[in-house]
C-alpha cells in the first residue's frame, strides 16, 4: 500500500509538469468500421493523413517473409502494487535489463547507459519502424484492409485475441491496433497491403534504419516475431527521436484503450475492445509521449518510451529484462531519477 501511494504521488507530480490534452477523432470506412480515439497534442498531421491521404514526412539527418512464434502475448497484467526489488536505487540510475539507454530527447545527450551499443532481439519494438514506414508511404489511410490467413502465417501459430481472418479495418485503424495493442496480424497486414508490396516494405524498414544511422539494426519482419530483428538501445533511441516528430505515430502509440466496431466478411459486425500494452499509458500516471513494448522469448521483456518530466523530454530504452516486473521496475526507477534532474 505504501509503495502504491508513493507511485501515485510520483505520477501526480509528473502530471503537474506536463499538460495532457484530449481530442476525439472518429474514423469511418465504407465498411462502417469506426473507432473513437483520444490522444495528446495536435491532430493536424494525423487528420491530414487519415482524410486527405497525404504522406507524413519529417526531416532527419544523419525480403524475407519468415517469422517466429510469439510464445506469450504482450503484457497487460502488470500490477504497479507489486513489491519492488533491488533495481530501485534512490537517487541513482540503475537497470537490471540487459541493455538500457536514457537520453535527453532535445539534445541527444546520454543520461544513463548500460550495454547501449550491443544489438539484441527487439521483439515488438520493431513495430515502431513499421509505423514510421507506413506513415511515410503515402498510402491511403482510409483504405479498407482485410485480415488474411497470411497475416497469421508463422512456423508456429501466432494467434490474436482481438483480430481474426476476414476482419476489416481501415489502414489508420490497423495502425492504431498495432501500436496500442501490439497486434501482430495488424503489422503483417500493413506490410502485406503496402502499395509497393511486402518485400519492398521490409527493404524500406532497413533502408530507413541505414538512413537514420542505425548501424546495428536489421529487420526481417514487421511485427518483431522474428528473433533476427535486432537493434542496440542507442539505435532505438535514434529511431525514437525521429518518430516522436510524427504526430500519427505518437498519438496512436499513447492511446490508453479503445473499442473498435469491426466488420468481418464472414460473420458480420462485432465490438472489439483493446487497450495499451504499456501500463504507464493505461493508468495515465506518467506523461508518456511515445511508447512501444515488446516480448518474445529470445528478446526478453522490452520497452521504449518518451517521457516528459519537469518539462524536459527524455527517451528511455530497456531491452532484455528477465520478466515484466523487472522491466517496469527499471522504467519507474529511471522516471523517478529524471524527476530529480537539475539543468544549468
Amino acid at each position: 500500500m505504501k509503495t502504491l501511494l508513493k507511485k501515485t504521488l510520483l505520477g501526480a507530480v509528473i502530471a503537474l509538469v506536463g499538460v495532457q490534452s484530449n481530442a476525439e477523432l472518429n474514423m469511418q470506412t465504407g465498411s462502417q468500421a469506426k473507432v473513437s480515439w483520444g490522444g495528446q497534442g495536435s491532430l493536424d498531421k494525423a487528420r491530414a493523413i487519415m482524410y486527405n491521404s497525404t504522406p507524413q514526412t519529417t526531416s532527419f539527418n544523419s525480403s524475407n517473409y519468415n517469422s517466429y512464434n510469439n510464445a506469450y502475448s504482450e503484457d497487460e497484467s502488470y500490477n504497479p502494487a507489486w513489491s519492488q526489488d533491488s533495481t530501485r536505487a534512490s537517487g541513482s540510475y540503475f537497470a537490471n535489463s540487459k541493455g538500457a539507454l536514457v537520453v535527453d530527447a532535445l539534445t541527444g545527450n546520454t543520461i544513463y547507459e548500460k550495454n547501449a551499443d550491443i544489438a539484441r532481439p527487439i521483439a515488438s519494438i520493431s513495430k515502431l519502424m513499421t509505423a514510421v514506414v507506413v506513415a511515410e508511404s503515402g498510402a491511403n489511410m482510409s483504405e479498407t484492409l482485410t485480415i488474411s490467413p497470411l497475416d497469421f502465417k508463422t512456423p508456429k501459430q501466432s494467434g490474436s485475441d482481438r483480430l481474426k481472418v476476414g476482419d476489416q479495418l481501415n489502414r489508420a485503424e490497423m495502425l492504431l491496433m498495432m501500436m496500442m495493442k501490439s497486434e501482430n496480424p495488424a503489422a503483417k497486414a500493413l506490410a502485406r497491403t503496402d502499395p509497393m508490396g511486402y518485400d519492398n516494405f521490409i527493404s524500406r524498414m532497413n533502408q530507413k534504419a541505414r538512413e537514420l544511422g542505425m548501424t546495428q539494426t536489421h529487420f526481417y519482419d514487421p511485427s518483431g516475431l522474428d528473433s533476427r530483428n535486432v537493434a542496440s538501445p542507442r539505435d532505438l533511441a535514434i529511431l525514437a527521436r525521429y518518430a516522436q516528430k510524427m504526430n500519427l505515430v505518437t498519438q496512436f502509440s499513447t492511446t490508453p484503450s479503445r473499442q473498435f466496431g469491426v466488420y468481418n466478411i464472414n460473420s458480420g459486425f462485432r465490438t472489439v475492445a483493446a487497450r495499451s500494452t504499456n501500463y504507464m499509458v493505461r493508468d495515465g500516471l506518467y506523461n508518456i509521449g511515445l511508447s512501444k513494448t515488446g516480448y518474445i522469448r529470445e528478446a526478453g521483456n522490452c520497452v521504449l518510451f518518451e517521457t516528459n518530466v519537469g518539462n524536459r523530454p527524455a527517451i528511455v530504452v530497456l531491452l532484455g529484462a528477465s520478466d515484466s516486473k523487472t522491466r517496469w521496475n527499471d522504467a519507474e526507477n529511471i522516471i523517478a531519477n529524471l524527476s530529480m534532474r537539475r539543468f544549468t
